[in-house]
């Protein structure tokens, strides 16, 4: 299929469309830290079945590159079922289609998010001698739906929706919702707890922990006391106020006051079996 010209090869994926290979570079070389001797370092090449080398346009780079080191920490990740798989140059990840179309630009981590097609990322910058961490989300056409400068996001998968907290960097800006487009439908100083299409979750700190839910078609609110809000499903909610725990439908505001030891014996049940 290939005639043999690399040093190593490592098995295509499980779609039989990526391999992952390496030649000794005899012009670059390295000190092994265990025998003390210098040794060629390894270039490394993910190929396609026609053994077209796969390209990425770098930052600060003119040229597309398609020679890579240090890949050997994602030699099985590209080996999955899924079709799409991670680049690792000068210490940045690029996520690439197998069909050898890149899809994003250089980021410190991405990782796949519960919505299919749908991938985050994160860059990590010092800031008060602290790592800080900003989150973004790219889709599988290599559209940057929303750019990586947020605390967290996250996606409402029941509505096609994804909020974003912004408290980075000691600052507040607002928090943001958008639609899987990327478009910005709703935005509020304060903290978006969830948020669907028409109905918004914010959470207030002062004078003592509450929520106001918000209903943008209807344009009502009412408050809500509370310590936590837990979304469950079809505008249902777990929402603990101290030591009372009940389920609110979010719409109704019909209340269900739960005992929260059963709750958690119920759960280990479920967990156990």
């Amino acid at each position: 299929m290939i005639a043999p010209e690399y040093d190593t090869a490592y098995p295509f994926d499980k779609t039989n469309q990526i391999a992952l290979v390496s030649n000794k570079n005899e012009f670059n070389k390295e000190v092994n830290p265990l025998t003390g001797e210098e040794e060629p370092v390894l270039d490394y090449y993910f190929i396609n079945t026609s053994n077209h080398k796969i390209s990425l346009l770098a930052e600060n780079f003119p040229d597309s590159i398609f020679t890579f080191e240090n890949q050997q920490e994602l030699q099985f990740n590209y080996q999955d079922s899924s079709n799409y798989f991670k680049i690792l140059f000068q210490n940045k990840l690029y996520l690439v289609s197998k069909k050898g179309k890149q899809l994003s630009s250089g980021f410190d981590n991405i990782s796949e998010s519960k919505a299919k097609g749908y991938f985050e990322t994160e860059k990590y910058a010092e800031f008060n001698k602290e790592i800080i961490r900003t989150k973004g989300l790219v889709d599988s056409t290599g559209l940057e739906v929303i750019k990586c400068k947020y605390h967290t996001v996250a996606i409402n998968t029941e509505d096609s929706t994804i909020y974003c907290c912004s408290a980075v960097y000691n600052s507040k800006s607002n928090d943001d919702v958008y639609n899987y487009k990327g478009k910005l439908i709703y935005s509020n100083k304060n903290h978006i707890e969830f948020s669907s299409k028409t109905i918004h979750v914010l959470k207030r700190y002062e004078p003592n922990e509450s929520f106001v839910i918000e209903n943008s078609v209807t344009n009502n609110s009412y408050d809500m006391d509370g310590n936590l809000f837990v979304y469950l499903k079809k505008n249902k909610a777990l929402v603990i106020n101290k030591d009372n725990w009940f389920i609110i439908d979010i719409l109704t505001k019909k209340r269900q006051k739960i005992d929260k030891d059963e709750y958690f014996q119920n759960l280990y049940r479920m967990i156990e079996y």
